[in-house]
């Protein structure tokens, strides 16, 4: 652990306790009322008694089973350059995106749990895909909120010893909780805002439908965001989490056809709980339709038990909800963990 940083229990145990990093604090914009955020559509909060009703109505679930790791780690590249762009799945939405010279991250969580405790709280039934003694240099971290299944302070820390000077890009309000993991390049955006990686490739933040919190008391007062990166060989978007929201439709206004788009598809039941801030996976399918995406990888499955579907429900429920939206199979797939992807170049119209 860098020696910077403070021990990881005692940051989750701050953190849990409403006594972590302060907010965001700046003026008022279209969607932060100089305290809290808000979606594009604002949708109502789910308060405690939602969720007391959540837990005391819930069905009985039948019991997660373990699954195996990779057989054999996949083959990694160093770097790749031009027009190629790699996709490792390494577990729940935490990606290995090569492209341009630069390796990325994607809310990198290794952790056993998701919590701010590492005894109890959702745990991990499938091993991630890379170890991090697995990874290539990394030069970039994506962190699209603080939801300790995103921001996962303890794998930001060993990170941050292994790669001191990578750099992080997150939401308004998130650096001081993360610079408390040992980084110190990080970047904080806003929607819309863009930094330029390299002459050829730009990361833009993009509204997607969701909200945020370490504790019941810091409720919205980071930002969550998306992130696509843009390059003439076709946009890649990396929504973190998302409901189906008019987001979607508006990133493709604005960047065209994606190239890639990693679409979360778990986490969805019960639907009157969960549908405002997370897609199941028939609102992934619609989202991909809505960003006219070449090729989508579906994410934010299989790993932590967070919600009632089954553990083997959501791929299953993809490989419906694309026949009935009559998108071919090959378009949108869900991987497992360690599986290694090489995806083409957006294919434009002639002329």
């Amino acid at each position: 652990m860098p020696s910077s940083a403070r021990p990881a229990w005692k940051i989750n145990l701050d953190s849990f306790l409403g006594r972590g990093a302060p907010g965001h604090q700046g003026p008022a914009t279209a969607h932060f009322d100089g305290k809290q955020f808000h979606n594009i559509e604002p949708k109502p909060h789910k308060n405690l008694w939602s969720l007391l009703k959540w837990q005391f109505s819930r069905a009985p679930q039948p019991a997660w089973i373990e699954q195996p790791g990779p057989a054999e780690p996949p083959v990694l590249a160093e770097r790749v350059a031009g027009s190629e762009l790699h996709v490792t799945y390494i577990n729940h939405a935490t990606l290995l995106l090569q492209l341009h010279g630069l390796n990325i991250l994607t809310d990198p969580v290794w952790s056993q749990r998701v919590s701010p405790f590492q005894f109890i709280g959702p745990r991990r039934h499938h091993p991630p895909g890379l170890s991090l003694d697995q990874l290539p240099a990394i030069d970039l971290i994506l962190v699209s909120h603080n939801h300790y299944d995103h921001l996962d302070l303890d794998s930001l820390a060993q990170l941050a010893e292994r790669f001191p000077q990578a750099r992080v890009v997150t939401g308004l309000g998130n650096a001081a909780l993360i610079a408390e993991s040992g980084f110190t390049r990080i970047n904080e955006l806003d929607w819309w805002q863009s930094l330029p990686l390299d002459d050829q490739l730009t990361l833009h933040a993009v509204p997607v439908q969701h909200w945020s919190a370490r504790s019941r008391a810091d409720t919205n007062q980071t930002l969550w965001l998306g992130f696509v990166l843009e390059s003439p060989d076709g946009p890649v978007l990396f929504p973190g989490d998302s409901g189906l929201g008019p987001e979607f439709r508006l990133i493709n206004q604005r960047f065209g056809a994606m190239r890639f788009a990693a679409l979360p598809i778990g986490a969805y039941a019960p639907r009157w709980f969960m549908r405002d801030n997370h897609m199941d996976p028939d609102d992934a399918v619609q989202a991909h339709q809505q960003l006219q995406s070449q090729c989508s990888m579906a994410i934010h499955f299989g790993t932590f038990r967070l919600s009632d579907e089954g553990q083997f429900a959501p791929p299953m429920a993809l490989q419906h909800a694309l026949q009935d939206r009559h998108v071919a199979h090959h378009e949108f797939r869900a991987p497992q963990p360690g599986e290694h992807w090489r995806v083409a170049p957006l294919a434009r119209p002639a002329g």
